[in-house]
């Protein structure tokens, strides 16, 4: 770890000592720590451009920065939200810590230095979530996330006591000299670690239920926790074993398909919130699984300043649902709808053909990507604004759109660059997206085939209904508080 990087984890964990000064009446307890965090982001902002100017490590300085900016601002933020509440000062210190434990895993220069780094944030982030009451949603939330965040933890620490075992280092750059049968098995051990982290299947449970906690929470959850595992698969890409990238590629895949479908379900701001941070996770780990790590890497980066950004805002959300729902619902232009389609997929697809990017060897998550923007161009098209209205929003989506592919997309690998060899087929992520479609057109139409992936998708990553005998036999409501108005 460079010695700008440990002044970075050390200010942190300052911070969280911060927490607990005394503060006066007016002041919410601990409510001093963003301004200790503030100074480690300045610190991080050094290292992203001394890594700029040496050109080393941009994707680990620029997820530091993120980190500790991020955290700063939710805290800033926090020092409002939870004004009176008893558990501030935990947040505050719990947030710092679980901040300082990202960035030592991300700034680490050996694998066990990173899984300790990993660990301790993981422990922080558990008991962060424990801070969100004694309700049932908040315990249950809390157990799920134990359970599914340590079992990756384990795995993590399993795969660096086999590197250790069969290489006798704890260097990344050991790593390629595993082979066979060890290969196989720590591919496997740190996929498993990432797509915990990330909420993908089969520990797809324990995300959802964290929509219990609360608002600071969520943010610094979705914001910068959930999306360790880019960095994670990246450092551990030398591993010579396609195990892995199938691992990644299957779990992420599926978490893609069915949390898109789920986000359509919820009928709760932070629910539909949730499940879009799931399937933005799962493109994430089939990015990886393809050795895309610099597109992966970007896509958590603009995934976190969004998501951080909705919900925190997730509260001026509702007011502004009720104020939708006094006033006649607009009328819908299909016209529109096409026009607005066709003008951003004729932008992208011909920026795409001259740019020369569909050479590139990721090109085809440029579907996922285009397929997003021709969608947000058809409901801009379809908006009740007034025709110029919609015509300037569709260029600057078609825009956006332009500009990811020519610049953003190539200039990816400037933080990573794009892995060969052990990865998944390109016919992999096409068969996906011919899936993703399908299932869309699916969840949008009528039907019992529609009806039976609703119902699939509501009840993904949700407790288990208890029977009515359970019910009738005890004075509990009627299931977790989730279930309690059914």
């Amino acid at each position: 770890m460079s010695p700008l990087a440990s002044l970075t984890t050390a200010a942190l964990v300052a911070a969280a000592a911060v927490a607990f000064l005394p503060a006066s009446p007016r002041r919410t307890p601990g409510s001093l720590t963003p301004w200790a965090v503030a100074l480690a982001a300045v610190a991080a902002a050094i290292v992203t451009i001394d890594a700029i100017v040496g050109r080393r490590d941009g994707a680990g300085a620029a997820l530091m920065l993120l980190v500790t900016t991020l955290t700063a601002v939710v805290q800033l933020y926090a020092a409002r939200n939870l004004r009176g509440d008893p558990r501030a000062r935990a947040f505050f210190a719990l947030s710092a810590l679980a901040a300082a434990g990202t960035v030592a895993s991300i700034a680490a220069q050996d694998a066990l230095l990173m899984a300790a780094g990993w660990t301790l944030a993981t422990f922080s982030t558990i008991a962060l979530i424990r801070t969100g009451g004694a309700h049932p949603q908040a315990r249950l939330a809390a157990r799920r996330t134990a359970w599914a965040l340590l079992v990756g933890d384990g795995a993590l620490w399993a795969a660096v006591g086999l590197t250790i075992a069969m290489t006798g280092s704890t260097a990344f750059s050991a790593l390629g000299e595993l082979t066979g049968a060890a290969a196989a098995a720590v591919s496997i051990l740190v996929a498993a670690a990432a797509i915990a982290r990330a909420g993908s299947f089969p520990f797809h449970g324990w995300l959802p239920a964290t929509a219990a906690t609360s608002t600071p929470v969520s943010a610094l959850l979705h914001a910068g926790f959930v999306n360790g595992g880019a960095l994670l698969l990246l450092r551990f890409a030398p591993v010579a074993s396609s195990a892995g990238p199938w691992v990644l590629g299957v779990a992420g895949g599926a978490t893609m398909l069915v949390a898109t479908v789920a986000m359509l379900t919820r009928p709760d701001v932070k629910g539909r919130l949730v499940q879009s941070t799931a399937a933005q996770m799962g493109f994430m780990l089939v990015a990886c699984a393809m050795g895309a790590f610099g597109v992966a890497v970007f896509h958590v980066m603009g995934h976190a300043l969004f998501k951080a950004s909705l919900f925190l805002g997730a509260g001026s959300a509702l007011e502004r649902e009720l104020a939708q729902r006094t006033v006649a619902p607009p009328q819908r232009s299909r016209s529109g709808a096409v026009a607005g389609a066709v003008v951003v997929l004729a932008a992208a697809a011909g920026t795409a053909v001259a740019t020369g990017a569909l050479d590139h060897p990721a090109s085809v998550l440029l579907l996922f990507v285009v397929a997003t923007a021709v969608v947000a161009g058809a409901a801009v098209g379809a908006g009740a604004a007034a025709a110029g209205v919609r015509a300037a929003w569709i260029a600057a989506v078609a825009l956006a759109a332009v500009g990811y592919v020519a610049i953003v997309f190539p200039a990816a690998e400037t933080l990573a660059p794009e892995a060969t060899g052990d990865t998944l087929p390109i016919a992999f992520a096409a068969v996906l997206f011919a899936s993703a479609c399908i299932l869309g057109v699916i969840a949008r139409g009528t039907g019992p085939v529609a009806d039976r992936v609703f119902a699939f998708a509501f009840s993904w990553g949700r407790p288990p209904l208890p029977t009515r005998r359970t019910a009738a036999s005890t004075s509990a409501p009627f299931g977790p508080l989730e279930y309690g108005r059914l």
